[in-house]
C-alpha cells in the first residue's frame, strides 16, 4: 500500500521524519519496502498565479505575453503554449526554481522581452510523462500560496508489505493509529471520523438484506443535485498518491474514502436504479451483469449481488455495474456502504478473477463499526467537490456487529511470554493507543478489542501487541526457560521422513507443487484412482488452466523435469510426497484397500497419499568413461529400498504389468505389498513422450505408501549375528526370455527351507549362444544353518534339490 506522508501528517501530531517513521513500522510488523522522496525542495519559488491579462507578443507570432499576478505584484511572462487564458490558476517557476531534469529557471530577454519566470505544464513539473500546455488548475486558489504541497511535489511516499490480518493498516486511518502507537505521537482531531447530526433513517429507497449471513448491515445516503465533473487539484492529488487514476469528482470521492478510511464505498445513479427496492441476495441461475470494466459475466447461485427489480446491479463488495453507473448528466447518487462477509467476497472475486481494491479489504476485514461514518465522511465530500444536497437520515437493513467479549489479559501470562513482567499502567496505556479499551481485573486487564482489529480474538493476541508497540528490543536477551516435551510421531510421520531420507541417500531431490492439474493432465495421467472415476474440479482455482485437484503426481514431477532440461540439467532425479483425489462413490480404489474419503455434497472424495519420483538423464559412470541412461532396475532398486524401511522384506513385490498407458508395455511393473496392488513404476510411454516433447528415456513410479505402511511390522526386532559359515552356490538359467528374474526367487521362498538364507540375481545374458526366446538368468543362493557348519555335501545336496524344483517349477535348463 502506498501512503502519502502529507496525507498522513493530518492525522499524526508532530509526525516525525520519514525515515524514523518508516524504522518504527518496520519494527513493528509493518514492512516499509520503498521511500520516495522529494528530490527538490521549492519552497517559495514554485507557486500558484493568476493570469491577469494574455496576448500575443509584439514581435513573435508563436509567443504569448502574460501579465501574471503570483501575490507580490504582476510579472511579464513569456510563454510558448496558447492553452491558457486570462483569469486562469497556473503554476509559475520564479527565477532561481530547479525544476525536474536539471532546468534552473532565470530572467531572460526574449525577444527584447524580459520574461521573469515560466509558466509550466505537467510534464515539466515531473506530473505527467508528457504534456500538451500549460497546467491550469480550478478557480478559487491563492495567488502566491506554494505550489508543492497542492501538486504533491513536496510529498514522501512510503510502500507498505500489509500482512493478511492487518486489514485496519489499508487505510491512512490505520497507519496513522500504528504511527501514533509507535511513535509515541498524539492522532489529531481531524482523526475521528464524525457521525451525522441527525439519528434519522429513511425508507426510500428501501433496502433489503436477504442474506445475512453474508452481509450483517447495509446503509445507503442519497445526494440530490450533484455537477458530475472533474476533480479539484488537491483531490487528484491525494489519489495519484495512493495510485490511484482519478475518473470524476463523485467517483474519485468513494476511491478517497476508501484510502483514508478503508471503508469501500459505491456510488449508483438513482435514476437507473428499477425500484421498487434494492435487495443483498445471492445471485440466480443465468443472471448476468456488465461490470464497470465492461466485462459480461456469467453469475452463479453463490455469488452475492446488489440487486434492483431487473436483476444484479453490482457484484457486492468487489465491482459494480456499468449500466446504473455515476456518469456525466448524473444528478442524484445513491452512495452505499456495507459489511460483506470476508469470505462472500473472496469468492466471487476469486471465481471471476476480478481483484480490486474494494475486495481486497473485503477479504481482509474492515472496520464494521465505522460504516455509517465513513458514508456520511464521503457524502459531505460529495458536496463540497461536486455540489447538492444530503436527504437526511440513512436507508439500510440489518444492524452492525456487537463488541466481541471481553479478553482477560493476565500480568503473569505476559511475563511468561514475553520473558519480563510489562507493568499493568504500561499494557493499558498500550492497548488504549491501538484502539482498544482496557479496564483493571483482578488477573491484570480486561480489553475489548476494537470494531477494526477483527485479528485480536486471544490473550496471546494481545501479549503480541504489547511486545510489537513496546519494542521487541526492549526485552532481555536471556532465553526463558522452557519445559521440553518429548515429541512423539505417528507410523506415518514416521515412514514419511524414512522416504524421504532413503530417497535423498539415492541422489533424489523432493519436489514440493501445488495439488492442482489441467482437464487435460488428469485425462492423460490417471494415476492410483480407478479409471471410471470423476476428478474433482476447483470452483475458484488460482489459474484456468489448473481448475482440478490431481489424480496424479506425476504430472508436476514431469513438468519440473522439463524446467530443468531447459536450464541444462541433464540429471534429474525426483520425487515428491503428496496427495491425489478423484470423487468415489464406494470408496474403492485401483489399487485396492480403503482410500482416506471425505464425505461433500452426498459423494466422498478419495485421496490417496502418495510417493511419485521420477528418474532421468545418466547414471554416474565407472572410471572415465559417461554413465548411462537409467534402466527399469534403477526405478525398481530405488522404489524397493525406499519401501523396504516400510515393509519385511519379500512383503513388496513387482510383477509384469501392460495396461497402464502412462507405462510403456514392455517396462511396466505392478507394485505389491502382499497380495495388494499398491502402485507401478515403468518406463514413459513413447506416445506420451512424444505429446510432452519429451526425447529422453524416463522412468516413473507411483505408489500409495500409506498402504505399505499397513505391512509395516508392529514391534522391530534384531537376527543375531550368524556364529556359523556360509556357503553359496552360483547356477545360470534358461528361461522364457517374458519370465522376471523374480519367479525364481519366489520358487526358492515357497521351499522355506531354514537352511537356505537368501537367493539374489547377478547376471542376465541374452545374446549369442542363446535362443532368441530364452534368456540366461545367473543367482546366487546362499545356505546356511543356525547350529552347524554345513558340509559339503548337505550343500551340494540341498543346491541340487533347490535346482530341480527351479527347473520343474519355471521349465528352466541349467546352463553349463
Amino acid at each position: 500500500m502506498r501512503v502519502s506522508c502529507n496525507w498522513l501528517s493530518q492525522f499524526v501530531v508532530g509526525l516525525p521524519a520519514v525515515e524514523e517513521v518508516a524504522a518504527r513500522l518496520t519494527m513493528g510488523g509493518l514492512e516499509v519496502e520503498s521511500i520516495e522522496s522529494p528530490v527538490l525542495q521549492y519552497g517559495d519559488r514554485l507557486v500558484l498565479a493568476r493570469i491577469v491579462e494574455m496576448g500575443p507578443h509584439p514581435s513573435a507570432d508563436r509567443l504569448s505575453l502574460c501579465q501574471v499576478d503570483d501575490g507580490e505584484g504582476c510579472s511579464a511572462i513569456v510563454c510558448g503554449a496558447r492553452n491558457m487564458k486570462a483569469g486562469d490558476t497556473v503554476v509559475l517557476a520564479r527565477p532561481g526554481c530547479e525544476l525536474p531534469g536539471g532546468v534552473r529557471i532565470k530572467v531572460a530577454k526574449l525577444r527584447g522581452i524580459e520574461s521573469r519566470g515560466m509558466l509550466c505544464s505537467a510534464a515539466e513539473l515531473g506530473l505527467a510523462a508528457t504534456g500538451d500546455g500549460i497546467l491550469v488548475l480550478e478557480p478559487g486558489l491563492v495567488a502566491g500560496a506554494p505550489a508543492a504541497p497542492l501538486l504533491g511535489l513536496d510529498d514522501s511516499i512510503m510502500e507498505l508489505s500489509i500482512t493478511p490480518n492487518r486489514g485496519d493498516c489499508l487505510s491512512i486511518r490505520g497507519v496513522a493509529r500504528e504511527v501514533a502507537a509507535l511513535c509515541g505521537a498524539r492522532l489529531a482531531p481531524a482523526f475521528e471520523l464524525p457521525l451525522p447530526p441527525w439519528s434519522s433513517s429513511r425508507d426510500r429507497p428501501p433496502v433489503r438484506i436477504d442474506a445475512s449471513g453474508a452481509c450483517s448491515h447495509y446503509r445507503g445516503i442519497v445526494v440530490r443535485g450533484v455537477s458530475v465533473g472533474s476533480s479539484p487539484t488537491w483531490l487528484r492529488t491525494r489519489l495519484a498518491a495512493a495510485g490511484l487514476r482519478p475518473i470524476s469528482n463523485v467517483v474519485d470521492v468513494t476511491n478517497y474514502v476508501l484510502v483514508e478510511a478503508g471503508q469501500p464505498l459505491h456510488a449508483f445513479d438513482l435514476a437507473l436504479l428499477a425500484g421498487p427496492e434494492l435487495a443483498v441476495r445471492y445471485a440466480r441461475s443465468g443472471e448476468r451483469l456488465r461490470t464497470l470494466d465492461d466485462r459480461d459475466v456469467d453469475l452463479d447461485c453463490g455469488d452475492l449481488v446488489i440487486a434492483d427489480a431487473n436483476g444484479p446491479v453490482a457484484l457486492a463488495g468487489v465491482m459494480g455495474g456499468a449500466d446504473t453507473a455515476v456518469r456525466e448528466g448524473s444528478c442524484d447518487i445513491f452512495l452505499e456502504g456495507a459489511a460483506f462477509t470476508p469470505a462472500a467476497v473472496r469468492r466471487t472475486s476469486r471465481r471471476l478473477g476480478i481483484l480490486t481494491d474494494s475486495s481486497a479489504r473485503f477479504e481482509r476485514g474492515i472496520d464494521t463499526g465505522a460504516v455509517e461514518a465513513a458514508l456520511w465522511r464521503a457524502a459531505r465530500l460529495i458536496v463540497e467537490v461536486a455540489g447538492g444536497r444530503i436527504e437526511e437520515g440513512f436507508c439500510g437493513d440489518g444492524v452492525a456487529p456487537a463488541a466481541g467479549e471481553p479478553i482477560v489479559l493476565r500480568s503473569s501470562r505476559v511475563e511468561k511470554i514475553l520473558g519480563s513482567a510489562v507493568p499493568p499502567q504500561q499494557a493499558q496505556r498500550i492497548l488504549t493507543s491501538l484502539g482498544a479499551v482496557a479496564a483493571a481485573h483482578p488477573s491484570g486487564l480486561e480489553v475489548t478489542a476494537p470494531s477494526h482489529r477483527n485479528d485480536l480474538v486471544r490473550e496471546i493476541d494481545l501479549i503480541e501487541e504489547i511486545a510489537r508497540v513496546r519494542g521487541y528490543d526492549t526485552f532481555g536477551s536471556e532465553l526463558p526457560a522452557i519445559r521440553m516435551q518429548p515429541v512423539s510421531l505417528s507410523a506415518c510421520d514416521r515412514a514419511a521422513r524414512e522416504l524421504r531420507a532413503s530417497l535423498a541417500s539415492r541422489g533424489f531431490y523432493e519436489h514440493v507443487g501445488l495439488s492442482f492439474a489441467s482437464a487435460d493432465t488428469n485425462a492423460r495421467l490417471r494415476g492410483l484412482h480407478r479409471d471410471e472415476s470423476e476428478c474433482v474440479r476447483v470452483r475458484n482455482p488460482l489459474r484456468v488452466d489448473e481448475s482440478e485437484l490431481r489424480r496424479s503426481a506425476l504430472a508436476s514431477l514431469l513438468e519440473a523435469y522439463r524446467l530443468n532440461l531447459s536450464v541444462g540439467q541433464s540429471r534429474v532425479d525426483l520425487f515428491c510426497l503428496g496427495r491425489t483425489f478423484s470423487w468415489e462413490s464406494d470408496g474403492s480404489t485401483d489399487r485396492g484397500g480403503a482410500p482416506a474419503a471425505h464425505a461433500h455434497g452426498g459423494r466422498a472424495v478419495c485421496q490417496i497419499e502418495t510417493l511419485a519420483g521420477l528418474l532421468a538423464g545418466p547414471r554416474p559412470g565407472r572410471g572415465l568413461g559417461r554413465g548411462e541412461a537409467p534402466a527399469f532396475g534403477d526405478a525398481k532398486a530405488a522404489v524397493e529400498a525406499a519401501l523396504a524401511l516400510l515393509a519385511p522384506y519379500g512383503r513388496v513385490r513387482f510383477v509384469p504389468c501392460a495396461e497402464r498407458p502412462e507405462y510403456h508395455p514392455l517396462a511396466c511393473a505392478r507394485v505389491l505389498a502382499g497380495a495388494d496392488p499398491v502402485g507401478y513404476l515403468g518406463r514413459l510411454h513413447p506416445v506420451m513422450a512424444e505429446e510432452l516433447e519429451i526425447t529422453e528415456e524416463i522412468y516413473l513410479f507411483e505408489v500409495d505408501w500409506r498402504k505399505v505402511v499397513e505391512y509395516s511390522p508392529r514391534h522391530e526386532g534384531l537376527r543375531p549375528i550368524p556364529r556359523y559359515p556360509s556357503s553359496s552356490r552360483d547356477v545360470s538359467l534358461l528361461v522364457p526370455r517374458r519370465l522376471a528374474a523374480s519367479a525364481a526367487i519366489e520358487v526358492v521362498e515357497r521351499l522355506a527351507d531354514p537352511c537356505i538364507e537368501s537367493i539374489s540375481v547377478f547376471d542376465e545374458y541374452t545374446g549369442a549362444g542363446i535362443d532368441e526366446a530364452d534368456k540366461a538368468l545367473g543367482y546366487t543362493i546362499v545356505y546356511r544353518a543356525g547350529d552347524r557348519t554345513l558340509t559339503e555335501a548337505e550343500v551340494t545336496a540341498l543346491h541340487g534339490r533347490v535346482v530341480g524344483e527351479l527347473a520343474e517349477q519355471l521349465r528352466a535348463r541349467v546352463r553349463t
